[in-house]
């Protein structure tokens, strides 16, 4: 049925498709058929006028529609309604409309099956090379790499060729990286993490398969390509798809299976090197995460798309159908009608510009350059405070600067990496409270006083108390790092760029994130050899001196939506203001909320409402009345 009706918010008529919508499913009412934009519930006054198409439709006993602003609970039944939109879409992502899938239940599956088996993927290959260099076996088929039984220039020849073998991985992750910021806006992110997810399947065949060398330097190249991808394109996907409250935790938490990972494959190698049976102890160990990239080969496509990227894509139905989808099944909430809104006027704004490639590189009104900067720094931070030091070489460590037997330093560096995990949770859980800034600086600041001791541990090695001692501060290095650095840096590379070059900011940093890797890889074995304890002097300076660039630069992300980030950039007048206006500028919800409690001057009777009206959904989504 239609209706012509008068807007008394906007003044405008308009015709609109009704349908009956139940309030609490029944057998009296049919589920209603998918139309776009979709539009349920309440619309009162002081929404804005991107809001003010919703409306509440009271039936009378003439069979006449009038509006009301009554609470959807007075009804009997709501309809949903369109204005001029064709009823049929084929997107896959609107399909998840019709599922049972929705808010919390659909985000947690995603992390279950999307998340989880990225994660594990990328923290796998990470670490599984350098236990299996140690395998008999495994020097057996590849000669070439094999530096225990030759000296002299033949030792130093091997051990170029092996150090290539396990770099170029980090190299071959950047490229991946990087082809995400070609790839990624076309494709979508969903696709991308298909494709990437195939292209290392195939690599991680071809390694556990090989027989030359050649064949096994070709899988590690077209893993990595698939890892790097994967690496890039997970958090962006997770960051747009999530809400503001939440969007930390969402994306942090693929620090505890990035470390599940590498704590997996150090166990699986510990495991293996005592029970060496021919080949199958090295090519099992290499095979083992084929299984999580068929895991996201499967499963991806069943999730719906992110929301942004669709905006972007100029599919504004569909996006704003998705964002209702993922916000908990709450379909009249006005903070996610104001997101809808602000994402919409964001797109638009962006379309305008018709950024590129050389706008990373430009100030502009944007702080393009600036927020640039951020993605690849805070990546820095992550790799050059001496995280993969540890991660790499803590059997080394152990075995040849503290002097422990070489089946004690193969467990103690399991169990170090399997702490890694626990000290990974402390983020997750305090990512979207506290906020991703304090967690930075206490990171830094942590990791700073572990290196400085350590250094100072392991220059007196001689005296078990400082072994005791030098062991203490690895494990609590291990767990300062992960509280800033295991997934806040992915996250913050995400959060800072704009809709249309999103995908850009995350690739840089991720690449960076590689780069740094590969030159910790690189340069670890000649530093230990020359300067050796004071290599660790090194990684406590660098520590601290990020602490107040940090500080300084740094914006405090946390509470705010992509859309309202983007605001914050384009509205500072210069760039170093930023972190000021962050600290400063309550996140939106908050500062409603706030106004609404009276902790703050109501500069609006509209904001008020508002603001009310937004605690009121929120309670009744805890199942608490209001």
């Amino acid at each position: 049925m239609s209706l012509t009706t008068r807007d008394p918010n906007r003044q405008s008529t308009g015709t609109w498709e009704l349908r009956p919508y139940p309030l609490s499913p029944g057998p009296q009412f049919s589920s209603p058929t998918l139309t776009y934009p979709t539009i349920y519930g309440v619309a009162p006054p002081y929404f804005s006028p991107a809001s003010r198409s919703r409306y509440t439709i009271l039936p009378s006993s003439d069979g006449t529609f009038t509006h009301s602003h009554l609470s959807s609970e007075a009804l009997s039944s709501k309809f949903q309604f369109s204005k001029n939109v064709n009823a049929t879409s084929t997107s896959l992502s609107a399909m998840h409309l019709q599922t049972s899938l929705r808010g919390q239940t659909l985000a947690r599956l995603r992390i279950a099956l999307v998340v989880v088996p990225s994660s594990l993927l990328f923290g796998y290959n990470q670490s599984n090379i350098g236990g299996v260099l140690a395998f008999k076996s495994f020097t057996e088929t590849f000669p070439q790499i094999d530096t225990v039984h030759v000296e002299g220039h033949e030792k130093v020849e091997r051990a170029r060729i092996q150090g290539t073998v396990v770099a170029i991985y980090c190299i071959a992750c950047l490229i991946g990286a990087i082809g995400t910021a070609v790839v990624g806006n076309h494709l979508g992110r969903r696709l991308t993490l298909v494709y990437a997810s195939i292209v290392a399947a195939v690599g991680m065949v071809l390694q556990a398969s090989s027989f030359g060398l050649a064949q096994l330097i070709v899988g590690r190249i077209i893993t990595g390509i698939g890892v790097g991808a994967t690496n890039a394109t997970v958090p962006v996907w997770q960051a747009e798809s999530s809400k503001p409250k939440s969007r930390g935790k969402n994306v942090v938490v693929l620090g505890i299976f990035v470390a599940s990972g590498i704590a997996i494959a150090s166990w699986i190698n510990f495991g293996l090197y005592t029970i060496q049976h021919g080949s199958i102890s090295w090519r099992l160990p290499l095979a083992i995460p084929i299984v999580f990239a068929a895991i996201l080969i499967g499963c991806t496509y069943f999730f719906p798309e992110s929301p942004r990227w669709l905006a972007l894509k100029g599919r504004m139905d569909e996006a704003a159908a998705v964002m209702r989808v993922l916000n908990d099944g709450q379909m009249d909430s006005p903070t996610l009608e104001r997101e809808i809104d602000n994402l919409q006027r964001v797109i638009e704004q962006e379309r305008a510009r018709e950024r590129g490639w050389k706008d990373l590189f430009t100030m502009g009104s944007g702080k393009m350059f600036y927020r640039l900067m951020l993605a690849v720094g805070i990546n820095v931070a992550a790799q050059m405070t001496g995280a993969n030091l540890i991660t790499y070489y803590a059997t080394t460590i152990f075995k040849q600067s503290l002097k422990l037997h070489s089946r004690m330093a193969s467990l103690l560096s399991a169990v170090l990496l399997t702490w890694k995990i626990l000290a990974a949770t402390v983020a997750f859980i305090t990512v979207d409270r506290v906020g991703r800034k304090p967690l930075f600086l206490a990171a830094v600041l942590g990791m700073g006083i572990s290196m400085a001791c350590l250094a100072g541990t392991v220059s007196d090695i001689e005296s078990k108390a400082a072994t005791v001692a030098a062991v203490f501060f690895l494990f609590a290095y291990m767990a300062f790092f992960p509280l800033g650095f295991l997934g806040a840096n992915f996250l913050l590379a995400a959060e800072i760029g704009p809709q249309d070059l999103r995908v850009h900011f995350a690739a840089f940093g991720t690449a960076t994130h590689w780069l740094c890797n590969f030159v910790i890889a690189e340069i670890t074995p000649v530093a230990f050899s020359t300067i050796g304890w004071r290599y660790y002097i090194v990684y406590a300076v660098i520590n601290f001196a990020f602490v107040p660039a940090i500080y300084f630069l740094v914006p405090e992300t946390k509470a705010r939506s992509l859309e309202e980030l983007e605001d914050l950039f384009t509205s500072a007048r210069a760039w170093w203001e930023i972190p000021v206006v962050a600290r400063n500028q309550l996140p939106s919800s908050d500062h409603l909320k706030m106004q609404s409690d009276g902790e703050l001057p109501s500069t609006s009777k509209d904001e008020l409402q508002v603001a009310r009206h937004i605690e009121i959904q929120e309670k009744k989504a805890k199942g608490v009345e209001s």
